[in-house]
């Protein structure tokens, strides 16, 4: 697993081109750091972390890169019998919808015979309140919508799976995100990093098909980089 501490550092250009070689990587594994050369890196980070990384590289995409909003978010698995979840809810005796994830409905064994498991997230823009709560005070939020919306009001046996609070999580598509991205682009190449792509879901979009096409585009960026080169 590579963790999130690297840097680049670019190569001296060659005589007669325009565009460097690249840069120097170096970033951290099990084994201890590792270092290598590329023409082109792409950072598929979130954006703020991409901004801590090129701080020693440039200042204007640092500061257009911080200005990209990530509301927290918590996500909170638990547990009901089955036969706590209202018979009105159940189709074909599974649950069925959108909003909650039903992870017993789509996977097969991930609870046990007679068991619910719900994964729900919680905050985003609309609620950055989340980040002063406890643990067992997301779980109580996130029971008490449920028993609403799902269960039997007086449903017992609740088992908690997991709690996890991402204090930076899905980028916001703002008013201006797009000037914001395109600037944070022109500072890299600008300053000579034009090697240095930016991908992920603030740049392609957050659903999963528009983070695949992204992929697909940014690629074709890394190969029409590439293509200025000549080898002999």
């Amino acid at each position: 697993m590579v963790s999130l501490h690297a840097w680049l550092k670019r190569l001296p250009k060659p005589k007669g081109q325009t565009v460097g070689l690249g840069g120097k990587l170096t970033y951290e594994t099990p084994e201890g750091l590792v270092s290598l050369q590329s023409k082109s890196v792409v950072m598929t980070i979130p954006s703020h972390v991409a901004s801590t990384l090129l701080r020693p590289l440039s200042a204007a995409a640092v500061d257009a890169l911080s200005r990209f909003y990530h509301p927290p978010v918590a996500a909170v698995t638990v547990s009901y019998p089955k036969e706590a979840i209202r018979a009105e809810c159940l189709i074909d005796g599974l649950l069925k919808g959108f909003g909650t994830i039903y992870c017993s409905s789509l996977f097969p064994n991930q609870a046990p015979p007679g068991r619910i498991l719900l994964l729900n997230y919680i905050g985003g823009a609309t609620n950055p309140k989340i980040l002063s709560k406890t643990e067992s005070e997301l779980v109580e939020t996130v029971d008490q919508d449920l028993r609403k919306m799902l269960s039997n009001p007086n449903t017992k046996d609740l088992k908690v799976v997991g709690v996890r609070v991402w204090l930076q999580a899905i980028p916001q598509f703002l008013v201006g995100h797009l000037d914001i991205l395109q600037a944070a682009k022109d500072a890299l190449s600008n300053g000579g990093f034009q090697g240095l792509l930016l991908g992920g879901n603030y740049v392609s979009g957050v659903a999963l098909g528009r983070c695949v096409e992204g992929a697909y585009d940014v690629a074709a960026e890394v190969n029409d980089f590439l293509s200025q080169y000549v080898y002999n």
